[in-house]
């Protein structure tokens, strides 16, 4: 079978699973070949040996009962970054890439912040890589995220302006230290997690509605920001009212921005 008709079949086979049936098959190829996307395209009439095709296959039937492709291929793309990622570790949607570019916008020229809930390090790094002056501190409760944000530091090369904390983030006792603090924060109502069995429900499951975290989260840090300091953070646009008020307690100029759908999905305040 030629690398052509592998990614024909492998593409009607994952009709059933997703609307990006042709890039995902791509994707998993790329995986295989250890190659680019584009080269593909230049090997694509080459014959796969049979190792190599009955690989690819199992990669496929594991997509068609639903699991995830960066579990699959160890990697996601984050802000024109490949990233490490893995198992037990949130894997980083677009909507988030939005999140860092409104921090980007005003983080450049500051000199601390706090990444709260860090995952695999997708928001951390990316400040750190694309604003040179940074200095960061990311702390996470799931040791495995931590593990996979030190992997994803060092691969980009800001490992030293990275301290990494495996703790909730209730127990730092940093008050006024940072100049902006940012989350992307458990907030996915727990009666939807049934959607999403693979990944780790800590990092997923923001209770009833998704709101559960913000109340302290919002309080912690405005305590440990530094006066004229901000907090951006992430939200599930059905509980942004809810946010909106709890921010209004403590901070001022708060407001609730859009993402690229539209929908209210990051919050920001200024102490």
């Amino acid at each position: 079978m030629t690398i052509k008709e592998a990614l024909y079949k492998s593409k009607e086979l994952l009709k059933e699973v997703s609307s990006e049936n042709y890039i995902e098959s791509l994707l998993l190829m790329s995986h295989l070949l250890k190659v680019d996307l584009k080269s593909i395209f230049l090997m694509e009439e080459k014959d796969l040996d049979r190792r190599r095709e009955s690989l690819f296959f199992d990669y496929v039937r594991r997509r068609m009962r639903g699991y995830p492709i960066p579990y699959i291929t160890k990697r996601k793309s984050f802000m024109s970054l490949e990233f490490t990622i893995d198992e037990g570790v949130f894997i980083p949607r677009p909507e988030t890439e939005t999140l860092v570019e409104i921090a980007v916008a005003q983080a450049c020229g500051k000199k601390l912040f706090l990444d709260i809930g860090c995952g695999s390090g997708v928001i951390s790094i990316s400040l750190l890589y694309y604003c040179k002056e940074l200095c960061g501190v990311a702390v996470d409760v799931s040791e495995k995220a931590i593990e996979i944000t030190r992997i994803n530091a060092k691969k980009f090369g800001v490992e030293d302006r990275l301290t990494l904390y495996n703790l909730d983030f209730m127990d730092l006792k940093k008050e006024s230290s940072f100049d902006f603090i940012i989350s992307n924060p458990p907030y996915v109502a727990s009666y939807r997690l049934k959607n999403l069995p693979y990944e780790p429900p800590v990092a997923l499951d923001g209770g009833p509605d998704g709101f559960r975290i913000y109340p302290s989260l919002i309080k912690k840090s405005f305590e440990m920001l530094k006066t004229g300091g901000f907090i951006l953070l992430e939200i599930d646009p059905p509980i942004a009212n809810k946010v909106e008020k709890e921010l209004k307690k403590y901070f001022k100029d708060v407001k609730i921005l859009k993402d690229l759908s539209y929908l209210e999905r990051y919050a920001y305040g200024r102490k």
